[in-house]
C-alpha cells in the first residue's frame, strides 16, 4: 500500500492556498475604497487558477485512496467459504472423537490438547 500521506498534504496545502485568496480578496474588496475593489478583481484569475489546482490535488489524493483500498485476494470474492462443519483430516489423525482406551494411552499433554480442541471421548 503506498504511502498517501504526500497526496494529502498536497491536496490540503491546495485547499489552503484557496482560503488564501479568498481571505485577501474579501479584505481588499470590503475595505470601502475603488482601489480595493479594484486588486480585490485582479486577484480573481489566481483564486480560478487555485481552485483548479486544488480540485486537481484533491481527486488525485482521492483516486490513490481508493486504488490502495483493492486488496489482492480478489478470488476469495468468487469462492463460497470452506464449510465449517466439514473437517479436512482424511488420517483423522485430528479428529474429534476417541474411545476412552485411546485416550488413556495418550501423555497428558496430548490429553490436554485433545480436550482443548473440543475432543470428545467415546465408551
Amino acid at each position: 500500500m503506498p504511502n498517501l500521506k504526500p497526496y494529502y498534504d498536497a491536496a490540503l496545502t491546495a485547499d489552503a492556498e484557496v482560503k488564501r485568496i479568498l481571505n485577501e480578496m474579501d479584505t481588499l474588496f470590503n475595505d470601502g475604497t475603488e482601489d480595493g475593489k479594484k486588486k480585490a478583481l485582479e486577484l480573481r484569475p489566481a483564486l480560478d487558477e487555485a481552485k483548479i489546482k486544488a480540485e486537481q490535488a484533491n481527486t488525485l489524493y482521492v483516486s490513490m485512496r481508493d486504488a490502495s483500498l483493492v486488496n489482492d485476494n480478489a478470488a476469495a470474492l468468487f469462492t463460497s467459504p470452506a464449510d465449517p462443519a466439514v473437517t479436512s483430516d482424511p488420517k483423522g489423525e485430528g479428529s474429534k472423537v476417541m474411545n476412552r482406551a485411546a485416550f488413556r494411552a495418550l501423555d497428558p499433554a496430548a490429553r490436554m490438547s485433545f480436550i482443548k480442541a473440543n475432543g470428545v471421548v467415546e465408551e
